[in-house]
């Protein structure tokens, strides 16, 4: 049966992605067939100053999650933003469609009628359920370019799971990660923590991170439990405001916060933690972390940025410095979009490390989204983080584990069960003295 998924593929496709009735839509444009694999159609940069386009792209199914099961039809729904004050564009539609089943991908157009200066262009189509598929993952990836000019917009994506028949797969075992915590940590009375855990927002836009409160305590408990970390000694912070990261971290005019103070100079190992969202700003394209208080749309007023807590971080003059960030700055979001009528963006979260006794850990690469894991009641990220550091990323089964340990473990788990719950890529990143002891058991 493999020799003909590509010619199946090309017939679903041609069908399902007819357009449907909707403000802004043109009838359907052609399809390209490439029988091997392609890389994303390039578009001409703008020949034409001041257009600017962004596209976002989702599916909608009748059970309301990223999966197509038997005789469903999904809805497919790409959204292209004129940014432009002035100026009309005449969006074409670029996808590139591909399975995790198949090699190659298929390069279909469609065409959209004009899009006014400061409006939303909307195009729809239908993507059924196909006896013929097996199970695995559709990825469609799409971007905007302007008839008139050139203009492209940033490419956006959506994966789904096409799911073949109704057999339930078997269950994982989900291991209870805040009960029964092994408590061997070697006591470090001048080790300082600060614990963030971001669930609720203000900002009637904003989702709610389900399980932010849950990871930030059950990761306090294992920091006194495994890494011997005083109690007094942890900043714990729950739903925190803007003022409450300032006061922490430090301002641009005063680097010295309350994290700052708490340190001894070159005895003091620091450890920053943080579940809820970030954010972009849009026009600088730089990440902040969402105070429960921030709106979305004014986060480089309301939000803490990135490079900031990265800046005062690196002022402290404590031994050692880990981070672990348990969020997206993408704009995108478990429970949906936090910004309008825009595409996920990349956002680069890597710390600007100062020597080698910086470490990072961050939850999702570029604009992926951090996913929940609802069956263990935490992020997916740091269930298997708190995972790895009681003890299953000991690769060697010498009683301790590394920074490598940990980062072969999490890219081990985490990719694989953000496809299989939501069929999409999540990618931890892992960044500093990856050969050093992170802690024993």
């Amino acid at each position: 049966m493999r020799q003909v998924y590509p010619m199946i593929l090309i017939c679903m496709f041609s069908a399902s992605l007819a357009a449907q009735p909707s403000r802004g839509v043109s009838p359907p444009g052609r399809i390209v067939d490439n029988r091997k694999p392609a890389e994303p159609p390039v578009a001409k940069q703008g020949t034409e100053s001041g257009v600017a386009l962004l596209t976002a792209i989702r599916l909608t199914t009748p059970s309301g999650d990223p999966v197509l099961r038997e005789g469903e039809t999904g809805t497919l729904v790409v959204e292209v933003r004129n940014l432009s004050p002035s100026r009309t564009i005449e969006p074409d539609l670029e996808f590139l469609v591909g399975t995790s089943w198949a090699t190659g991908s298929q390069t279909i157009q469609r065409s959209m009628s004009a899009v006014a200066p400061g409006e939303t262009g909307t195009y729809r189509g239908q993507i059924p359920w196909n006896e013929q598929f097996p199970s695995g993952t559709l990825t469609y990836r799409v971007r905007a370019v302007d008839r008139r000019t050139g203009a492209e917009s940033p490419t956006a994506q959506v994966a789904f799971r096409h799911e073949q028949g109704r057999t339930p797969e078997k269950a994982i075992a989900v291991v209870q990660v805040g009960a029964s915590i092994p408590n061997v940590g070697a006591p470090n009375p001048d080790a300082i923590a600060v614990v963030i855990g971001n669930r609720k927002y203000t900002h009637p836009d904003v989702p709610d991170v389900d399980f932010a409160l849950t990871d930030a305590s059950v990761m306090k408990q294992y920091l006194i439990r495994m890494l011997g970390y005083r109690e007094a000694n942890i900043i714990h912070l729950e739903n925190a405001s803007k003022t409450d990261f300032e006061l922490v971290f430090g301002t641009r005019e005063e680097p010295r916060g309350r994290l700052h103070n708490w340190v001894r100079a070159d005895r003091s190992d620091v450890f920053v933690y943080y579940s809820g969202h970030g954010a972009p700003d849009v026009g600088t394209r730089k990440g902040y972390f969402m105070p429960s208080n921030a709106d979305p749309h004014y986060v480089r007023i309301g939000g803490y940025p990135l490079d900031l807590f990265y800046e005062n971080l690196s002022r402290i003059p404590a031994k050692s410095v880990t981070v672990v960030l348990d969020a997206c700055f993408s704009g995108a979001s478990q429970a949906g979009m936090l910004l309008r009528d825009a595409s996920p963006m990349y956002i680069d979260v890597e710390m600007p490390l100062v020597g080698l006794s910086y470490n990072l850990l961050t939850s999702a690469a570029g604009n992926q989204i951090s996913s929940w894991y609802p069956d263990a009641k935490h992020s997916l990220f740091t269930y298997y983080f708190l995972r790895a550091i009681r003890g299953e990323a000991d690769a060697d089964k010498d009683r301790k584990i590394t920074l490598h340990e940990i980062g072969e473990y999490l890219n081990d788990h985490v990719p694989y069960m953000a496809r299989r719950l939501y069929g999409r890529e999540q990618t931890p990143t892992i960044r500093g003295q990856m050969n050093a002891v992170f802690c024993t058991y």
